[in-house]
């Protein structure tokens, strides 16, 4: 067994290279398999890159409004309580609303994702 104790708690700040504005996580421990869960913290309007998951992706809504949605497809707005499940392999961005921060538990498959372009203002824009 293995535990990532929740006290005392560092936050790292998301880099440039995989997220647009200011996000803030913490992972724990990975699996065998590379499954893992991390608690990320957008900012309104920041969020990721494009990207993908070997393994699929579940976001929980925690805190505040957010966003998800696969290239291509229509938006989901996270809010508190909601769950939401990216299949393997779909390309797809999550962030903070544009007047909102959110908090969500990520838990993803299978490793680590591949990342793509930054999603631009009209990207984030669309299907909202």
């Amino acid at each position: 067994m293995e535990a990532a104790i929740g006290w005392g708690a560092v936050f790292e700040k998301g880099d440039a290279g995989r997220f647009t504005g200011d996000v803030w996580l913490r992972s724990g421990p990975a699996a065998g398999d590379g499954t893992n869960v991390g608690i990320v913290h957008f900012s309104p309007g920041a969020r990721t890159h494009w990207h993908a998951h070997p393994g699929g992706q579940f976001l929980y809504g925690l805190t505040g409004r957010g966003r998800v949605r696969s290239r291509g497809g229509s938006g989901h707005v996270l809010e508190p309580g909601d769950i939401v499940h990216v299949p393997a392999g779909e390309w797809h961005f999550h962030g903070g609303a544009p007047d909102s921060p959110v908090v969500h538990v990520a838990v993803n498959g299978g490793g680590a994702p591949e990342w793509g372009d930054p999603v631009t203002d009209e990207d984030y824009g669309e299907g909202f």
